[in-house]
């Protein structure tokens, strides 16, 4: 008997019955294979048995190890078909390291896999087919399962026509958005010709640029820039288009390429240069378009009949004396574009990415050399349809005596919704295990905190907090079975509700999933090979532009079900747009990195217009300055802990208008693991990941409790919580760079290379001023007045923060040893780092917290030895002492008389390890003095 196809498919008949409802648009093109319930089952190499019919499909329960093969009643032929599906169900967890497979069965004994079963539930198997085929049957192999384990085939289908969306490629909200960089002064822009050469000129006050275009070899080589008369500089040598010839990549300068030259003119206020390349039989045209805007050369590169695979900007030639300055926090992907200081001067080179038609942007060249690289380039990938989108780029060259001037336009714009608070430390929760127990442990973690007195924390929830990792709704998530389901999640977040934190709940609109009730196929994207992408298990990588007001509004309906505060949003900051990629090339515009930059922005702008704030997890957020309420600031690039504190691009132009917090965390401040045995709250590694964060302006970040200890957390917590509220928020005034006695803006210390000292001094309007010592090995000695006595002495990896009013905040020697010492109007945090002192009000060896209000002082040994003591006379000043006592706090009990020495002028705490608060008081029966 002959399968039936359908003629007109129906929702009903497409529908599995296991996962939600398809909208109608989902079943457009299908053409359903019927009577899957009689297609025979096959049990092979051990693995047994049995089947049984099911609406819209066939249920096989499963014993053994093996294959099991699911044979149609006859040969179906795909005719104008040019994908097919299926849905596939099973009941048991996948093993990572021994997944099945399915394979989808074709005459004459060929096969397509139809991808790994690495998702537990509900999952569509889609794949294209080659014209002309015919199937026979699926097979799915690797299979282990104990008895009673159960697998249902469902709607098997021909996908007659892949549904195509289109775009428009404008990045909405910026009319004219450019990043070329902005001069401060008057800059006047001419051309002449000079020979065969045209020169492009920019003259300022500062400055007399001179770039010199010379059409010899076709591509960037033949660009040169005369700075105040010099000599000539390359800034892109052996750069230009790559191209594809006969079946063959060739690079910018590869001779095997006959470069023609064709003519070359002034039109208007450009030079327009076209060339011909040819590679035996097969020709490419280009245009080369030059023109000054400021300080900036412009060349706009287009064409090239789709064989241009990308364009490489290439090396540096001629600089005198040159120095190469990495930005940190601006970065293309894990590289970092590189500014050269030489002759007194800086230059940059960009792929503008508000013009590029790209696939992606790199940051490094395609082959490692040891050359002197500004950027890499761009790439444009083969789309769907196997062809490549016509060339067109525009590199941005300029040069500036100011570093100011060579900086991108990021197109700044005011936030629209709502900031976190500036009193918050940021919590990020790690990873959740698959288990019931994952809400109690996260759940015992924050108790902890709060019991320590740490009562402003923003808590940050990680994508698995909805799923075990195998699939399951990606845009409409509910509480993971394996941990509870919606019931365990909603008593977690209450429970934390309880404790007073903000809670904030991972969202993200990068995937989608079969088990959302919004699935459908047109909003998945396309790989390379015209076939849905895959984005892990069970799940499809999003079309960005299907992103609208009803999709982005999930994450608020999600926030209102949960009762979260705060919306934390994944990946659309923390990933450039070119991992997001849709290769399908019927988008208007055709595909490009940039049609993806437009989307997320758009989203952003749709999230920004919740009551509650936006935050993002972050690593590439200088793509989106401004347009968060917060950011988790992952610095990006490599070893971002080995680059100088250059602060000036993160607090000047990526502070205003968004909330940054920590470094990412220490190991990837770091870039690489670290060593246990360095991993504690005295680390010479938390000393300058604590310093680093004061220097850029950051809100703290938590480091992981279980692998840097209580302490640890405790200590950037208290030394952060008060600091950063009197930066956050507020507008810098000065930023100077010191080197033996002197300090200098930043283009004069880049010049000099005072930066690479990274010892920094930064001023706030508020008063608040801040000493960072960033260096290796140079101590850095700083007395805030003149009439100050103490001289602190900031050793490698420290800073010292002062005002406003009493604030007083340092990681540093005030003359008798290196200490961590905060004093704000809340509290005292001080940690001795192993040696008994004295500090104000208290005497310890150790680490402890202590707070005050009227006749209370509460004391948290944090990391403690033998003995504290506390002198409530200078706490309560001027006050008549009256007698007091001490009760201690234990985890599991209430309060209790704790062990003390309590005298007139001083009470003596011997520390116990089961107490974490003891409290100051007054005697049980006395009520306040004078009452």
């Amino acid at each position: 008997m002959t399968s039936q196809v359908s003629e007109e498919p129906t929702e009903e008949a497409t529908r599995p019955r296991s996962t939600p409802v398809a909208t109608s648009a989902s079943v457009a093109g299908l053409q359903p294979l019927t009577n899957i319930q009689q297609w025979t089952a096959e049990f092979r190499d051990g693995l047994t048995g049995e089947t049984e019919a099911v609406d819209d499909g066939l249920s096989i329960r499963l014993s053994g190890a093996g294959e099991l093969v699911i044979l149609a009643l006859a040969p179906i032929p795909v005719n104008s078909a040019s994908a097919f599906q299926v849905w596939l169900t099973h009941s048991w967890q996948p093993h990572p390291e021994n997944l099945a497979q399915a394979v989808l069965l074709l005459s004459n004994d060929s096969e397509i896999p139809l991808g790994d079963i690495n998702f537990a539930g509900t999952h569509l198997l889609h794949r294209s087919l080659p014209s002309g085929s015919v199937v026979t049957g699926i097979s799915l192999r690797n299979l282990f399962s104990r008895e009673g384990d159960n697998l249902v085939l469902r709607d098997p289908a021909l996908v007659k026509h892949p549904p195509a969306l289109g775009t428009s490629t404008a990045v909405e909200g910026d009319e004219t958005p450019s990043m070329i960089p902005v001069s401060s002064e008057e800059v006047t822009n001419r051309i002449e010709k000079d020979g065969i050469s045209f020169v492009l000129e920019a003259r300022s006050l500062s400055a007399v640029l001179r770039y010199v275009y010379t059409p010899i070899e076709g591509n960037l080589s033949d660009i040169e820039v005369e700075i105040n008369n010099g000599d000539a500089i390359k800034l892109s040598e052996d750069g230009g288009v790559t191209v594809e010839m006969e079946g063959v990549e060739w690079s910018a300068e590869d001779e095997e390429i006959e470069r023609h030259f064709v003519s070359c003119e002034q039109v208007d206020d450009c030079v327009e240069a076209r060339w011909q390349f040819r590679r035996g039989s097969e020709l490419a045209d280009f245009r080369y378009r030059l023109r000054v805007q400021g300080k900036s050369l412009l060349i706009e590169l287009d064409g090239g009949n789709a064989r241009a695979t990308g364009v490489e900007l290439g090396y540096v030639v001629g600089a005198v004396h040159p120095r190469l300055i990495k930005t940190p926090f601006f970065n293309i992907g894990e590289d970092q574009p590189t500014i050269l200081s030489t002759s007194g001067v800086f230059v940059s080179s960009y792929i503008d990415w508000y013009s590029s038609g790209a696939s992606s942007l790199h940051g490094e060249p395609l082959q490692n050399d040891e050359l002197m690289h500004l950027n890499g380039g761009c790439r444009y990938r083969k789309m769907s349809d196997g062809r490549r989108a016509p060339l067109q780029e525009r590199w941005v060259l300029t040069v500036s005596r100011r570093f100011e001037e060579v900086l991108p336009n990021l197109n700044d714009e005011v936030t629209v919704g709502p900031q976190v608070a500036s009193d918050l430390v940021w919590c990020q929760l790690p990873e959740f295990e698959a288990n019931e127990e994952a809400y109690v442990e996260a759940y015992e973690r924050l108790r902890m905190y709060r019991q320590i007195g740490m009562d402003k924390l923003l808590v940050l929830h990680p994508a698995s907090m909805w799923n075990d990792g195998v699939g399951g709704a990606a845009l409409r998530p509910s509480g993971s079975p394996a941990k509870g389901g919606d019931d365990a999640l909603t008593e977690y977040l209450e429970a934390v509700e309880d404790l007073g934190y903000p809670v904030g709940l991972h969202s993200s609109f990068r995937e989608i999933s079969p088990a959302d009730p919004d699935w459908k196929i047109e909003a998945v994207a396309l790989d390379e090979y015209g076939e849905l992408a895959r984005s892990g298990p069970g799940r499809y990588l999003m079309r960005p532009t299907t992103v609208d007001k009803s999709i982005a509004g999930l994450a608020g309906e999600l926030a209102t079900r949960f009762d979260a505060g705060v919306i934390f949003l994944g990946d659309h900051c923390a990933q450039p747009p070119w991992t997001r990629f849709d290769y399908d090339h019927r988008l208007d515009g055709r595909a490009s990195f940039r049609t993806t930059l437009s989307c997320d922005r758009r989203l952003l702008r749709l999230l920004a217009d919740d009551s509650r704030p936006v935050v993002a997890d972050g690593g590439s957020h200088w793509w989106h300055a401004g347009r968060v309420g917060g950011v988790l600031a992952r610095p990006g690039g490599q070893h971002p802990s080995q680059q100088p504190l250059l602060v000036d691009f993160a607090l000047r132009r990526l502070r205003p208008g968004t909330l940054a917090a920590g470094l990412g965390t220490p190991t990837e401040f770091f870039g690489g693991e670290i060593a246990e045995e360095e991993r504690d709250g005295r680390s010479p590694k938390l000393d300058r990941y604590l310093a680093a964060t004061v220097a850029y302006g950051h809100a703290g970040l938590l480091p992981n409790l279980e692998e840097w200890g209580l302490c640890a957390t405790a200590k950037v917590y208290y030394m952060l919580q008060a600091l950063q509220q009197s930066y956050l928020g507020v507008n810098v005034q000065s930023v100077h760079y010191h080197c033996s006695g002197n300090f200098l803006e930043i283009s004069e210390a880049l010049v000099a290379g005072t930066h690479e000292n990274s010892q920094v001094r930064i001023v706030y309007e508020n008063g608040l001023q801040i000493y960072v010592n960033g260096a290796e090995e140079e101590e850095w000695t700083i007395t805030l007045s003149e009439d100050d006595e103490i001289v602190y002495k900031l050793p490698p990896a420290s800073f010292l923060a002062n005002g406003p009013g009493d604030l007083l905040v340092y990681s540093a020697d005030p003359g008798d040893g290196r200490i961590d010492y905060a004093r704000c109007a809340d509290y005292l945090f001080l940690d001795t780092r192993g040696r008994r002192l004295s500090e104000g009000s208290i005497t310890l060896s150790g680490a402890a917290l202590l707070t005050h209000q009227d006749w209370q002082i509460d004391v948290y040994p944090l990391d403690c030895e033998g003995e504290i003591e506390i002198r409530p006379g200078m706490i309560w000043e001027n006050r008549r002492m009256p007698p007091l006592r001490v009760l201690a706090y234990r985890d599991d009990e209430g309060e209790d008389l704790a062990t003390a020495n309590i005298s007139e002028k001083s009470v003596v705490i011997r520390v116990q390890d089961d107490v974490y608060r003891y409290r100051i008081t007054l005697p049980e029966w006395m009520v306040e003095p004078g009452k």
